[in-house]
């Protein structure tokens, strides 16, 4: 038997036979929707009856009779069935299967082994390689059509369910946005903000408001947990602080409301780490609440940026949860720097990725807010890929 090396990305063979693609014209014109069935095998009489029968039904068909011209098919053609003999000359069906199910052009296609070999060990060797039924020689037309019929049937389904997913993710995606301040939202108030999202829906969360004529109010959270549930949970953190983010409330006694609103709602094990600032602009005072999430870094016009250390316990998790509060000076050039533990944390410890982010900030100070924003991004991560959400807010103090 010749040796079988895969590979999905070679060049389709053209040639008629000898372990290229054999093409057999419809009898008929099918409709573009019509689905593609592969037939691998080399049987030259199995192969005709299987093309004719499945042609009769509405299907359309292509064959090879070896294992290198189907993956060549698979790429070129990228059917949305296989049906695969177990033994071809060169090659095991059980490799090309397990080659398919490990490359994304086809892990998604059913394969159907069909073989003449009927013993309970192979059958189970055919589903551990990744196939989806075995059908058995010599073939039942009808068994074949009906089988090919129901596997198509249900991977329609998937791919309509998938379809619904994506659509229902990308709206919540759409929503949490919405929540969310653009930096033309708020009048008179300089921010730039940077979001990299690992789900198109996540825990992480901003806001900007200005609650007065010279009070702005900044804040960055991170919902315990990277599911699609925590994006339903920062809703909820929305709606306290359009509740008590006012100028009557100190940002620590808004911190303390929050955290006895959702310490009544939120379910075990969810809660939220949190950075609150509050900028007066008539006092220049800048005013941080921590909940146990990374520290504010203050980035001066001159001079080297000021980490704001605070401890505090997270919110919505203990309804006597301390907060820690630090007010310092602030003067026109100083940029506030806030953002979520997914930019520290990409690349090994905390600690590290505070010294990459501290180093980088103040080169990158004289460049507009928004490239500023984006160059700490890249200079924190370096060649890292995060692995978790990730916002930046900056804005000019």
């Amino acid at each position: 038997m010749a040796e079988f090396r895969p590979d999905l990305g070679s060049t389709p063979p053209t040639t008629a036979r000898a372990g290229g693609p054999v093409w057999h014209p419809a009898p008929r014109p099918l409709s573009a929707r019509s689905p593609l069935v592969l037939i691998v095998d080399d049987d030259d009489v199995a192969s005709f009856v299987i093309q004719h029968t499945l042609r009769a039904a509405g299907i359309q068909t292509a064959s090879a009779d070896g294992a290198a011209a189907a993956l060549a098919l698979v790429r070129s053609r990228r059917p949305d069935l296989i049906l695969l003999d177990i033994r071809l000359p060169d090659g095991s069906g059980f490799d090309v299967c397990r080659h398919l199910q490990d490359n994304p052009i086809g892990s998604q296609v059913p394969v159907l082994f069909i073989s003449g070999v009927q013993d309970v060990a192979t059958k189970i060797q055919a589903f551990d390689a990744g196939g989806v039924d075995y059908i058995t020689k010599p073939v039942s037309p009808a068994e074949v059509t009906a089988r090919v019929c129901t596997h198509l049937r249900l991977k329609r389904a998937y791919e309509q369910l998938a379809a619904l997913q994506a659509d229902r993710i990308q709206r919540l995606a759409h929503a949490q946005e919405a929540l969310m301040a653009a930096p033309q939202s708020v009048p008179g108030v300089s921010f730039a903000v940077t979001r990299r999202q690992v789900h198109q829906a996540g825990g992480d969360f901003y806001d900007v408001i200005a609650i007065g004529q010279d009070i702005v109010d900044f804040v960055v959270a991170d919902a315990a947990g990277h599911d699609l549930a925590s994006t339903y949970w920062t809703a909820a953190l929305k709606t306290l602080l359009l509740e008590y983010a006012t100028p009557t409330n100190a940002p620590r006694a808004i911190l303390l409301q929050i955290n006895d609103a959702l310490c009544r709602i939120l379910p075990e094990g969810v809660y939220f780490t949190l950075l609150y600032a509050r900028l007066n602009r008539r006092t220049r005072r800048l005013t941080t609440v921590n909940a146990g999430h990374p520290p504010a870094v203050i980035v001066p016009a001159d001079g080297g940026p000021r980490v704001i250390s605070q401890e505090g316990d997270v919110v919505g998790a203990f309804s006597d949860a301390v907060f820690g509060t630090a007010v310092v000076d602030v003067v026109p050039g100083d940029r506030l720097l806030a953002f979520t533990d997914g930019l520290i944390e990409a690349d090994g410890p905390r600690e590290a990725g505070m010294a990459r982010l501290v180093a980088a900030a103040p080169p990158a100070r004289a460049l507009p807010l928004s490239d500023f924003v984006e160059r700490i991004v890249a200079e924190t991560l370096g060649a890292a890929v995060a692995t978790d959400d990730i916002v930046v807010l900056g804005a000019d103090l």
